[in-house]
């Protein structure tokens, strides 16, 4: 009777709403990031790029705390945080981190979208705003990488390695997003290119080191690679199609077709980072030699969250668009009937 108690399989505990956050957080933190660097060491101003990766952020920060809050099952938990705030637990931290950084990110926007529209700069403004949104997202990179890997139940969970694979997953998807969001732009190309290239390298780099690592947590690594090769295999030939995407867009400019296929790809190579590290090892057995199977329900709690939480992210991003292009008229109209009422 113990024995059969002991060696029972475990229920999942993170749903595919973990997957989803850990998903666009990761998009909303890199976003920011490239757009801190287009502002700090850009010397076009106002600069493109940084305004289109603010867009790509701005859409994603709303996405994600949607996702974690219904990861937490009960959506009253998360007064929890703040009512009973335990200093080591990193989720409580989390719960200062996102709400922060999500209003930096929105009024980085704000300013930003009101010096272009009305000509005025606010360099002091924009760059304290960079610097801080910056920031914002390097406390909450460390809050979700160190969420996971504190994590000693799990041994392949449990290295400094994975939240840096986390991250540079995500950050390798910037800048073919931002080639897609500026298609008809194709100018951009080339520096995306190079971005993506070096973007591609460092993740390859961090994943080789973490795997070929003395530890227990490189060992689970390699261990789940044998066991699940056509897993393993997946976000390897992702990286290669885009690496070879990379290599040709560094040496002419991608139809508008292949900028589709290839932001396609970065998000997948993304996502089935996330969705293999934190789904699939779950699946792996912790206290006994049992694996803990795990099937994607059609409901909310599976494949109706992965696709509502991406329809979602499309509607704003439209929206965002739109509503920038609505504004954009209607302040040179507003313009255009002041200086006309000047020369009247």
């Amino acid at each position: 009777m113990i024995r059969e108690i002991l060696a029972r399989p475990q229920d999942i505990a993170w749903l595919p709403w973990a997957v989803q956050y850990f998903f666009f957080i990761g998009l909303a933190c890199s976003a920011v990031l490239f757009a801190g660097c287009q502002r700090a060491f850009s010397r076009q101003q106002p600069n493109v790029l940084e305004f289109a990766a603010l867009m790509i952020a701005v859409t994603a920060v709303i996405v994600a705390p949607l996702a974690l809050n219904a990861d937490l099952h009960q959506p009253a938990r998360v007064w929890h945080f703040y009512a009973h705030f335990t200093p080591w637990s990193w989720m409580s931290w989390g719960s200062l981190f996102l709400p922060l950084f999500s209003v930096l990110v929105v009024t980085y926007f704000m300013a930003l979208t009101y010096s272009r529209l009305w000509g005025k700069t606010r360099p002091r403004l924009l760059a304290a705003l960079a610097w801080l949104s910056a920031l914002s997202a390097v406390s909450i990179l460390l809050y979700t990488g160190r969420e996971v890997s504190v994590l000693r139940a799990q041994p392949l969970w449990f290295s400094l390695w994975l939240p840096l694979v986390i991250f540079l997953s995500a950050w390798q998807a910037i800048p073919p997003l931002l080639a897609l969001w500026l298609w008809r732009k194709p100018q951009y190309q080339l520096t995306l290119a190079h971005w993506q290239f070096i973007n591609l390298g460092a993740l390859a780099g961090v994943t080789l080191i973490w795997a070929s690592g003395n530890n227990p947590s490189a060992q689970a690594l390699r261990d789940w690679s044998v066991q699940s090769p056509i897993l393993a295999t997946i976000p390897v030939v992702l990286w290669l199609l885009l690496l070879g995407l990379a290599v040709v867009n560094k040496a002419k400019n991608l139809s508008t077709l292949m900028i589709v296929i290839q932001g396609g790809i970065a998000l997948s190579l993304c996502w089935s980072v996330r969705w293999l590290l934190l789904m699939q090892t779950q699946t792996l057995p912790k206290f006994n030699i049992l694996a803990n199977p795990y099937s994607l329900p059609p409901g909310s709690e599976g494949l109706l969250a992965i696709v509502g939480t991406f329809g979602l992210w499309i509607a704003l991003m439209i929206a965002a668009r739109e509503g920038i292009r609505w504004l954009q008229h209607k302040v040179s109209d507003g313009k255009l009937f002041k200086g006309e009422m000047r020369h009247g």
